[in-house]
């Protein structure tokens, strides 16, 4: 599609995005996730960031309802590749390596969102989801990592809950119920009672 350079930026957009808007409504969730996606690649090529990041999260949250973790992973990496203060996908890249069972993976992702978050001054939310994430987490050294990484953003008293529970081994999830432990918390919804963020 060409694109009349005179037109304003909005209408540029908004005539860009018009086929993918039409499609959407009868498309299946994989084509929906695939839709979402290309929403995203149409804002960031005429150079709209900002509203890229939104279509990207909707593509994030469809392919985790199709369970599938590595496309949503790449999303989130190209998310933070267009705005590497993106504390949404990281926050997402360290709940699809716990939920994924890469310990390692989330211990780095654990650090970097929560250094995003901090300087977004999003540190309350961040120490909300830290706090979910101890609850999903076996093993211990990752458990130990969410403790400090509370001290990080100043939530000293949390910390010290959880280190008073720390050697008590949490009985491990199933898969199914990580895996809608990662759902309810990618789209900010309370794991243990699925309830939204206020």
């Amino acid at each position: 599609m060409e694109h009349n350079p005179a037109q304003h930026p909005e209408e540029r957009l908004k005539g860009a995005l018009q086929t993918i808007v039409d499609a959407l409504p009868g498309a299946s969730p994989r084509q929906r996730a695939f839709l979402l996606k290309r929403g995203g690649d149409v804002c960031v090529g005429l150079d709209e960031r900002q509203k890229a990041l939104g279509w990207y999260g909707r593509a994030i949250d469809q392919l985790l309802e199709l369970g599938d973790a590595e496309q949503a992973a790449l999303l989130c990496r190209l998310i933070v590749s267009v705005q590497p203060d993106a504390v949404r996908a990281r926050c997402t890249l360290t709940w699809i390596a716990l939920g994924t069972g890469r310990h390692d993976e989330a211990v780095e992702h654990l650090a970097a969102y929560v250094q995003a978050a901090f300087r977004a001054g999003r540190g309350a939310l961040a120490a909300r989801q830290l706090g979910w994430m101890f609850e999903a987490a076996g093993p211990l050294p990752l458990r130990e990592r969410i403790i400090l990484e509370l001290c990080n953003l100043g939530e000293s008293g949390r910390a010290d809950e959880l280190a008073a529970r720390l050697r008590t081994a949490p009985a491990p999830l199933e898969p199914e119920r990580l895996w809608q432990r990662v759902l309810d918390a990618a789209v900010g919804r309370d794991p243990a009672h699925t309830l939204p963020i206020p």
